[in-house]
């Protein structure tokens, strides 16, 4: 195993990361739909997170073909023992991403220089249910306001229904007449309470992806809203909300 640069955690902690402890208190992002954002959104968090001066930890759950997060970091620190998270260094942000298509296992030690926020990106859950632990908490759903990832947030929201939950919407926050005709009682629900958060469209974002650079100030500044709305542990807001069905 390499051994990770500037993170006093030792070897043997490294390989024992565990999928199986609580994740109480972190804070996980999910896509609503394909190309949604929730790489962008997860770094954003993880960004804001940091400006406390406290270590964020930030963990990739998507599988390596589909990864966002590749050339986010600024120095990479090498793979875990077994190989199957491979670290990087991004200012006070540790992120860990899968250096595997095989299944979770268990999550990757958390690094000693972090003592804040565990920020988990998720990507798009869908078919992948059984990677996850059965008390993993999604707090924030990213989603584009169209009509079809409107439509496919409010499906996502009923799967993840009495969870501490806030929306990323990708764009303006002056949304269509047809979104919001064809809001679900959900996500109306949310944004009523002032839980959607808008996180404004780069341009120059979208055609580098995401990098070492920093991110563009509004989206950090987005980020930060939603680490205040993550933090306040409000449940999602029920309005006549037919009950939970099985996500699996």
């Amino acid at each position: 195993m390499a051994t990770a640069r500037g993170d006093g955690t030792r070897e043997s902690e490294r390989a024992r990361g565990d999928k199986s402890r609580t994740l109480t208190g972190w804070v996980t992002v999910a896509a609503a739909h394909a190309g949604a954002g929730a790489s962008t959104v997860a770094l954003a968090i993880a960004d804001a997170a940091a400006d406390t001066g406290r270590g964020v930890h930030l963990i990739e759950a998507a599988p390596p073909y589909c990864s966002g997060m590749v050339a986010a970091a600024s120095a990479e620190l090498g793979c875990n023992a077994d190989d199957s998270w491979r670290r990087g260094q991004r200012g006070d942000v540790v992120i860990d991403r899968r250096a595997t298509d095989a299944d979770i296992e268990r999550w990757p030690a958390p690094p000693r220089s972090c003592h804040g926020a565990t920020v988990v990106d998720l990507g798009l859950l869908d078919g992948r249910w059984n990677e996850l632990p059965d008390d993993l908490r999604c707090t924030v759903v990213v989603c584009r306001p169209t009509v079809p990832g409107i439509r496919l947030t409010e499906h996502l929201l009923g799967l993840l229904a009495e969870q501490p939950l806030a929306v990323a919407a990708i764009g303006s926050s002056r949304w269509p007449g047809e979104v919001t005709a064809g809001l679900g009682p959900r996500l109306r629900a949310l944004r009523d309470a002032g839980r959607v958060v808008a996180v404004p469209l780069d341009r120059h974002l979208g055609l580098t992806g995401l990098t070492a650079d920093p991110l563009p100030k509004a989206v950090r500044a987005a980020g930060g809203v939603l680490v205040e709305l993550t933090a306040t542990g409000t449940t999602q807001p029920t309005a006549a909300m037919p009950s939970r069905g099985a996500h699996r």
